[in-house]
């Protein structure tokens, strides 16, 4: 029979509000060390509560089996998992690798003693709750930690690719966004690099590869030169991939952002995307200075930028 107590505790229905507020708004205004550990120590003393009330003959073993998951969680072993997972389920998974969270598992003990004495403290639970209530919430709030980032920062070279940051411009064509920077003498041009890389495979394939000149000296590939060069110069007019050398915003030199622009027809109106894919700002930053850069400067900045606001 599952214990009412389990779910319906002071210590669980605390350490559930904090985890809530922690990934949810804590962490998105205030990038820094505690934010970033909370949701870790929180978690670990809410899943053996759970556990044991899914699981009644768990009882305190709950304790060892979260350290077990929490261990295989926190390592490059779950990759291939989370992977699989996120392509068969609606409610996404995410985490980041970081052997440091480990520390939390000493914060175990809290809920092994609570587990362990659940009938000799019940002044702890709330009698009022329904556990019934609190079930489906806690495994959603548990599920949804550690959101994933909308960018990986490259130390060594300074790069940032983002995989979310789009700019969306109501009743405009990207043309019209386009001019709009022109006119602000904001400089930009195709990028060349990228839209090469992106169809490289399009063009290998069009080449003849003479596979009677592999045992000689002879050319392997039979490629007209003009023909090759049409076929890039086609590619890059028809692509709208952009990048602008250099953006000085609030007294910082950004380098290297590269974008691309997009249209969007609806039944209301028309309107035109621009996604920003990456950009390169100082080497070998720590996660704490590039979130705070992301935050304070490059997205609100940017789009501030390019909005002209």
């Amino acid at each position: 029979m599952r214990n009412k107590f389990l779910l319906c505790n002071f210590i669980f229905v605390f350490s559930l509000i904090i985890l809530f507020l922690n990934d949810h708004f804590l962490k998105l205004y205030f990038h820094n060390w505690l934010t970033g550990k909370l949701s870790d120590v929180v978690g670990i003393i809410l899943l053996p509560f759970l556990l044991t009330f899914l699981f009644p003959k768990f009882r305190q073993n709950s304790v060892f089996v979260t350290a077990l998951f929490f261990t295989f969680w926190k390592s490059s072993y779950s990759e291939k998992f989370i992977g699989f997972y996120n392509l068969v389920s609606p409610v996404s998974i995410h985490r980041v690798v970081d052997y440091t969270d480990l520390f939390t598992l000493i914060f175990l003990f809290i809920p092994y003693f609570f587990i362990k004495n659940q009938n000799k403290i019940k002044f702890f639970e709330i009698n009022r709750l329904a556990a019934k209530l609190l079930l489906a919430p806690s495994v959603l709030i548990l599920m949804s930690t550690s959101p994933p980032r909308y960018y990986e920062y490259v130390p060594y070279t300074g790069n940032i690719i983002f995989s979310s940051f789009s700019i969306t411009f109501k009743d405009k064509s990207s043309e019209d966004v386009l001019n709009d920077l022109k006119n602000r003498n904001i400089s930009f041009r195709k990028d060349t690099v990228r839209i090469i890389s992106e169809h490289k495979r399009e063009l290998l394939m069009a080449w003849q590869i003479e596979t009677s000149n592999l045992d000689s000296k002879k050319q392997l590939f039979e490629v007209s030169q003009d023909s090759l060069k049409n076929d890039i110069k086609n590619l890059v007019n028809n692509s709208n991939w952009f990048i602008i050398d250099s953006l000085n915003i609030e007294d910082e030199m950004v380098k290297n952002i590269q974008f691309s622009a997009d249209d969007y027809t609806t039944s209301k109106a028309k309107e035109s995307v621009i996604t920003i894919n990456g950009l390169r700002t100082n080497k070998n930053l720590n996660e704490d200075s590039v979130k705070r850069k992301l935050k304070q400067l490059y997205r609100k900045a940017i789009v501030k930028e390019l909005k002209n606001y």
